[in-house]
């Protein structure tokens, strides 16, 4: 996996920082509305410190990733990101050897990480209800011996699902959640930024990965 994590972040900030308005209007909704703002900044820094992480294990990469992004773009989401990203990356710290089928392993810790962090569950209307489908997706895919570009696919397939869903559910935390039952209605930006990052890691993979092997990534 080696420096791909890198190739990942590049690919993610390329198109989702397009996106920022989509992001930016959902969250006008039924948040602060600075979702597009958040995550054009973190990007970027997430993008100039990569050339310094070349070579590095994973777990560092993830880790110093997820913290530039939070110091450009201090913020809820920021927080969340950061925190997923040291907790996934603490999963496989300091190996070598990490591929494909860790991916599971890193997102079920990211996970358990945005919850204690975000104090958040399944079903809140939060990034954890695109997430969430995303992950169980990819560990069933892998666990059958699909390639990586099937087993990313069947993660976005998913996350796409479980992002639609957030439409007609209620938010119950954070900001959005004092909007009750007027939350109902809108997709949630959180989650809807979690897809555009699964979709652009999506993309990474199919130009990256050959479609019938299930290796590193």
């Amino acid at each position: 996996m080696t420096d791909e994590v890198l190739g990942i972040f590049k690919t993610i900030s390329e198109e989702v920082v397009p996106q920022a308005d989509t992001l930016r209007e959902l969250d006008a909704k039924i948040g602060d509305g600075d979702l597009g703002i958040t995550v054009t900044r973190g990007m970027e820094a997430v993008i100039a410190g990569l050339k310094e992480l070349e070579g590095t294990p994973v777990s560092n990469q993830l880790a110093r990733s997820g913290m530039a992004f939070n110091r450009a773009a201090a913020s809820t989401f920021g927080v969340l990101f950061a925190t997923a990203m040291m907790r996934g990356g603490a999963a496989v710290k300091d190996r070598e050897d990490v591929g494909a089928s860790d991916v599971a392993a890193i997102g079920q810790a990211a996970m358990k990480g945005l919850m204690d962090r975000g104090k958040a569950k399944i079903g809140d209307k939060t990034l954890l209800d695109a997430l969430a489908p995303a992950i169980e997706a990819f560990d069933k895919a892998n666990a059958a011996g699909k390639s990586l570009r099937e087993a990313t696919g069947a993660a976005v397939a998913a996350c796409e699902t479980g992002t639609t869903a957030t439409i007609e559910m209620q938010s119950r935390v954070s900001r959005a959640g004092w909007m009750g039952e007027r939350s109902i209605g809108v997709q949630d930006p959180g989650a809807t930024a979690v897809l555009f990052m699964l979709q652009a890691a999506q993309s990474w993979v199919n130009a990256n990965s050959e479609p019938q092997t299930n290796g590193g990534l």
